[in-house]
């Protein structure tokens, strides 16, 4: 009750002689009225206001109090979502980094923004495929928890001190590319012509245009996978030009 009185709330009828705060019955009334406000979640600024409210100004009131609850229920509910999908996307063995454990929450979080823009961009059969609802979503968790596993694995390399062109990182993008061939050689059927250009255009855009998604890698980072992509290359490139030249002195022999 003195909080009450400090935000003036609440303000006592009367004070006897040693100054103690004196209430009345329709002082308690004003209370039980404060306190059912407080318990639907009102902020103390607009408590007041709505004390002072006659008759259909405070239905009115109430009216929005409701849908302000249902959408802060809905808000919790997603959150809770949030929570319960990545908790079970992410096992306590999996040895996630904490910056992929909390990507992940915000990738959920946006899920559904996510969608829309990919709707303006791709063709509903390669969503379907890539990215589908209903029964066939437990497919596409299952590959998400793979990818989110494929990141922190390699966080985990770059925050060790691997450097992109030691053997450890060559085997792990070797062992990437088989998973990716896998996956795309399974595919039934396989891409058609405007699927793969959909799916071109979309990896030519600018990362502005990208905001709904996560940013999965910091600028340093983003510098390490390129030295790596083109240590990668170099490589195969170097492999190829040897096999060129074993089969040109074969054919002079």
């Amino acid at each position: 009750m003195r909080f009450y009185h400090t935000k003036k709330l609440l303000v006592p009828s009367c004070y006897n002689e040693q100054g103690h705060r004196l209430y009345t019955v329709q002082d308690l009334i004003k209370l039980q009225q404060i306190l059912t406000l407080k318990f639907l979640d009102y902020p103390l600024e607009r408590i007041a206001e709505e004390l002072q409210a006659q008759g259909d100004d405070l239905r009115d009131s109430l009216e929005r109090q409701r849908k302000l609850l249902r959408q802060k229920r809905d808000q919790l509910d997603q959150m809770l979502r949030t929570l319960d999908h990545t908790l079970e996307t992410s096992k306590p063995d999996d040895d996630l980094e904490n910056d992929t454990l909390l990507l992940t929450m915000y990738s959920m979080s946006t899920e559904e923004q996510q969608r829309q823009w990919l709707e303006e961009y791709l063709p509903a059969s390669l969503l379907e495929r890539f990215w589908p609802v209903g029964e066939g979503s437990s497919r596409w968790r299952a590959i998400e928890r793979e990818s989110i596993q494929w990141i922190s694995r390699l966080k985990k390399l770059m925050r060790e001190g691997y450097l992109p062109e030691d053997e450890e990182v060559k085997r792990f993008v070797q062992e990437l590319f088989a998973r990716i061939s896998g996956v795309m050689s399974n595919l039934n059927p396989p891409l058609n012509e405007a699927e793969n250009q959909a799916l071109e255009q979309v990896s030519k855009l600018d990362f502005s245009q990208m905001f709904r998604f996560p940013v999965t890698f910091t600028l340093k980072e983003e510098v390490y996978i390129e030295r790596m992509w083109d240590h990668i290359l170099d490589e195969e490139n170097e492999s190829i030009g040897g096999e060129h030249s074993a089969q040109g002195e074969s054919n002079g022999d």
